[in-house]
């Protein structure tokens, strides 16, 4: 008995199920039998061991689902399950789990000694040490006597690690996964509960011995509440007026107005923008901008503004293209799908297994911007394997993938923007521009026919007979430069910016300068386009800027026709050959320009420097004119055609009647005629254009392939095939969308669309409750929004935010309605002030003893200056502002500048979100790069913040406009311009000492030392 006395707490467990069954009934009690039932016990509880009955059902038999399956699941299948079988060994199925292994067989019915499962159990080499879940001996024992038996596994029975939470992953019982409940809010607690919210939080706090901060005061609830709505300080004026009102209702009134300003759509935008990983331009090795992608900014801010229900938010952005009565609206939505980097390289002009993962890339992006921002889950986590925190097989992942197959950043090489128009404005719109193209067509090739003639005062120069003067060219006969010249009139046209200077030109040798097109005089707005001595490579130059020359490396002078072209805007020379940009360079100016000269073909007037080669048409745009691949067909003229010569229809007979002298009445009546011609043209051109389809980056779509699981995400390594559908997680509501495998792309989408917005996905409203909390607290109740799966943890107020949630269904899923309770509750009017003891127990303030003092965002503080200053520019919508030029050279660079032109003083959203153009002053205040998704924003303190403040040069101009405009309200009053001075930065009067101090900072140093250091002040940068 000394040999089994290691199994004493099983054989006692035995013994209370005998005497429960009534085994003992007839075994005495008293004191002096008690050494007898000792050992009748014993023996007994042996004879139960040997026998197998210990720990069996009724009947003697262990329940696999009961007994065995639940050990299995915690223990052995998160390693052995079929996504990524451990040592080759899937514990997930009776198929699988009886197949033998490299070391023999695993499990061996009958047979508990020949089983590999059970010795690795009972010597405890699995599950692995470090493993937090380990078996118990009653546990092992029970496996033991279930193989024994002969291991009875059912055949439809499989062990799903996912069914139940452990304290490694998130199981189908995970609390996010569960149906929304409506909880009652706890009984009031205390004084400050002006509504459920603050119930919830109240009893909370109450759980944790803590208690709420009072109140902020009236100022500071104004500026936080402004701040936080609007991300824009409060005026004088504003502030006045809501002090003056002291009626109940107050706060009320304020919020509502606060919500309805369009501000607010600006504000709450940009939040959003930063959770989807909005970006303009493509990122990766070559980061083009994307000129269009404004539209799906502008969808998200007036969306906001509208207060757009939210499920329908969701569905245009996800299906916005395909809904039953698409919109310009809800077809820009969709650029949502496409927000994010694409990678160009890769995509274009690489090998096809490159293309191929590139395109995986693209959709795993894809999925994860969906599935995290809507659902609040990591699927693109299960592309290679099973989830491993949460219960998402990998074929969800491929499922979810099969929805998104016809979406397409780009076709080859052309970016995805597209007509946002529904088809049906298409067509109408198509109906009324035929008769305009039709008119247009037939007056450019009236004006290509007068400019097909060099005007009548040009005056050729010739160097031998009139038959020498015409040579073979690139359309037809050309000018023969290396025997002559053509010298006309120039034009202020010639040089204005913006400009494009087309010709096709043809040189023999690079040891001399050649000549095609110039400008002349270099006094004037010159430039010259010629090839460089020495070495033939394409050059302009322009004397009036810094840098005068402009060369590429491409060497022209071959004996071959070459189109080459430059576009001036002003600021940046691009120069192309052959239809490819070969050269950008950013250009200044040096001087102002003298008087016009002359425009020459083929050499200089004014200089014995000529060409040796020929001219071919000749056009110059007033406009920067797309250059596309060289084209055989001649140049034609349009509405921004200011010049073109092509010498194909000229007769050598006319040469020498023009030679040396002016046929005014000819010019005269062609220039009559071009005017007329322009005019109407200028005129039809506007009601083109104001008919031109609006443009959106949206990508584009096509019918998906089929869809394989990709076994490991191998490209390679092709699994079986899939049907587009949702998710599995969800016992409320299944996955299935009623799709086949061949489904239309736009039934996919939409109904995937439907799917997340079901009243039964309890995820969608929690995660936007979740949000909506967050960017007003600084902190989610669940911490990390994007993701309420295992690895974003429990909420620290689970009951509060499904009532959040629910509140945001049964208001219509109105946001508005979120931002309303949640900013007129008393926990968001807490002040900020520290309690000693409070911060002992709860330093992290998750339990919201108060509002957590924090940091104004990077755009915010850039906007609040400009708002001080008074040189905030309220435009809203449109193209984005550019503050920087662009150089082209393979990739493309963003030289920023910084400009005091109120273009650029726009709200910091309209700001265009460029990968590797960003400012230094927003990126060191943490503004996070539109490069990945940031659904919370870190916060950082920084040395280069404080110098930032003290030295960027945006900063120092908005302190001088915001010295000026106080010295324009208190001309005179040192101490009025104090006053005035802090009402306008910090929402309120200054105190009598600030006031003293300020005035003597004012008189020794000047105003705008003063209102720097106001910019400067904590309290400018931070909440209250």
């Amino acid at each position: 008995m000394v040999a089994s006395s290691h199994r004493l707490p099983e054989n006692l467990a035995m013994l209370h199920l005998a005497t429960r069954n009534g085994l003992f009934r007839t075994i005495p009690t008293n004191r002096e039998s008690m050494h007898s039932v000792t050992s009748i016990a014993t023996v007994f509880a042996s004879l139960l061991i040997t026998t197998g009955i210990i720990g069996a059902e009724p009947g003697g038999r262990v329940s696999f689902q009961r007994d065995v399956a639940p050990l299995f699941r915690t223990a052995c299948v998160g390693c052995h399950n079929s996504s990524d079988p451990k040592g080759g060994f899937d514990l997930g199925t009776a198929k699988t789990a009886f197949q033998p292994g490299d070391n023999g067989p695993r499990i061996v019915a009958g047979q508990p000694l020949a089983s590999i499962l059970l010795e690795r159990l009972t010597d405890g080499t699995m599950p692995p040490k470090t493993e937090t879940v380990r078996p118990t001996p009653a546990q092992v024992a029970k496996v033991k006597r279930w193989i024994t038996q002969g291991a009875p596994w059912p055949k439809s029975q499989e062990i799903d690690r996912y069914d139940v939470t452990t304290d490694r992953w998130a199981g189908r019982d995970w609390w996010s996964l569960q149906p929304i409940q409506t909880p009652l809010p706890p009984r009031a607690i205390g004084p400050q509960t002006a509504n459920a919210i603050d119930q919830f939080i109240a009893a909370k706090l109450a759980e944790h011995n803590l208690s709420p901060n009072p109140p902020t005061d009236r100022r500071g609830f104004l500026r936080r509440v402004t701040f936080d709505l609007l991300g824009l300080p409060p005026t004088p004026r504003q502030m006045a007026d809501y002090l003056a009102d002291t009626a109940p209702g107050a706060d009320e009134r304020l919020v509502d107005r606060l919500l309805a300003s369009p501000h607010h759509g600006e504000r709450w935008g940009r939040h959003w923008l930063d959770v989807i990983g909005y970006t303009e331009s493509d990122g990766f090795e070559h980061d083009k901008f994307r000129p269009h992608s404004w539209r799906y900014r502008d969808y998200v801010v007036n969306s906001i503004n509208d207060d757009l229900p939210y499920d329908a938010f969701v569905r245009q952005q996800i299906a916005g293209d395909v809904l039953d009565t698409p919109s310009r609206t809800s077809i820009a939505a969709t650029g949502f799908l496409v927000s994010g980097e694409w990678d160009e390289v890769q995509h274009v002009g690489a090998s096809k297994s490159e293309m191929r993962r590139a395109r995986e890339e693209e959709l795993a992006e894809m999925i994860g911007t969906v599935s995290g921002t809507f659902l609040g889950l990591t699927v693109h986590c299960c592309r290679c394997h099973d989830h491993k925190f949460d219960p998402l097989p990998q074929t969800d992942y491929y499922r979810i993938r099969a929805v998104f197959d016809g979406v397409d950043h780009s076709r080859g090489s052309a970016p995805g923007n597209r007509s946002i128009l529904p088809q049906r404005e298409a067509q109408q719109l198509q109906r009324e521009k035929l008769p305009l193209v039709s008119r247009q067509k037939s007056l450019q090739a009236k004006l290509a026919k007068i400019r097909q003639l060099l005007p009548g005062d040009a005056i050729l120069k010739t160097a031998g007979k009139a038959e020498q003067i015409l040579v073979t060219g690139k359309h037809g006969k050309a000018l023969n430069a290396a025997r002559t010249h053509a010298s006309l009139p120039s034009k202020t046209v010639f040089h204005q910016p913006p400009l494009t200077v087309e010709c096709w030109g043809l040189a023999h040798s690079r040891d001399r300068f050649n000549v095609f097109v110039s400008n002349n005089n270099k006094s004037s707005e010159h430039w010259e386009l010629y090839s460089f001595t020495g070495k033939g490579d394409f050059t302009v130059y322009m004397p009036s800027y810094e840098p005068a020359t402009i060369r590429s490396d491409v060497v022209i002078t071959d004996g071959r026709w070459h189109y080459l072209a430059m576009q001036f805007d002003g600021r940046s020379v691009r120069l192309f050959v052959d239809g490819k940009q070969v050269r950008q360079q950013q250009v200044t100016r040096k001087r102002q320009p003298g008087p016009l000269g002359t425009l020459d073909l083929g050499a200089y007037s004014a200089e014995p420097v000529g060409c040796d080669g020929a001219v071919d048409d000749v056009r110059i745009s007033n406009t920067i004119r797309p250059i596309n691949q060289a084209s055989p067909a001649p140049f034609v003229a349009d509405q921004h055609t200011v010049g073109l010569w092509n010498f194909d229809t000229l007769k050598t007979d006319r040469f020498d009647d023009l030679s040396g002298r002016s046929a005014k009445s000819a010019q005269q009546s062609i220039a009559e005629q071009e005017q007329r011609l322009l005019a109407e043209m200028k005129t039809l051109a506007a009601k083109i254009a104001s008919l031109a389809p609006p443009i959106g980056y949206i990508g584009f779509r096509h019918q998906p392939s089929a869809t394989h699981v990709l076994l490991r995400g191998d490209i390679k390594a092709q699994g079986p095939r899939v049907t587009p559908r949702g998710l599995s997680l969800f016992k409320e509501l299944p996955g299935d969308l009623g799709l086949d495998q061949d489904a239309p792309e736009a039934d996919r989408r939409r109904k995937l669309a439907d799917w997340i917005t079901h009243p039964r996905n309890p995820l969608t409203a929690r995660v936007m409750a979740n949000r909506v909390w967050q960017f007003h607290f600084g902190s989610g109740l669940v911490q990390n929004p994007s993701d309420l799966g295992f690895n974003g943890g429990r909420p620290s107020h689970p009951r509060l935010l499904d009532w959040l949630a629910s509140e945001l269904i049964h208001s219509g899923w109105s946001l508005k309605h979120l931002h309303r309770l949640i900013v007129l509750s008393s926990t968001y009017r807490q002040s900020t002030a520290p309690q000693p003891q409070a911060m002992a127990r709860d330093a992290g303030n998750r339990w919201l003893w108060r509002f957590a003092p924090r940091r104004l965002e990077a755009e915010v503080v850039r906007d609040a200056m400009l708002a001080v200053s008074g040189e905030l520019n309220p435009t809203m919508s449109g193209p984005s502002v550019q503050p920087f030029s662009v150089t082209v050279f393979n990739t493309h660079f963003y030289h920023l500048f910084d400009s005091p032109d109120a273009r650029f003083n726009r709200r910091t959203c309209y700001r265009a979100n460029v990968i590797t153009g960003r400012d230094p002053l927003l990126d060191c205040f943490d503004c996070p790069s539109p490069s990945v998704a940031t659904p919370r924003r870190r916060t950082t303190v920084t040395p280069t913040q404080a110098l930032a403040l003290m030295n960027n040069s945006f900063v120092l101009r908005q302190s001088r406009r915001f010295a000026r405009r106080v010295s324009q309200k208190a001309p005179e009053s040192q101490g009025q311009q104090a006053e005035w001075a802090v009402r306008l930065a910090l929402a309120r009067p200054p105190t009598p000492p600030e006031r003293n101090q300020l005035t003597r900072l004012i008189r020794d140093h000047g105003l705008e030392y003063a209102c720097w250091a106001l910019i400067n002040s904590s309290e400018f940068l931070y909440l209250p």
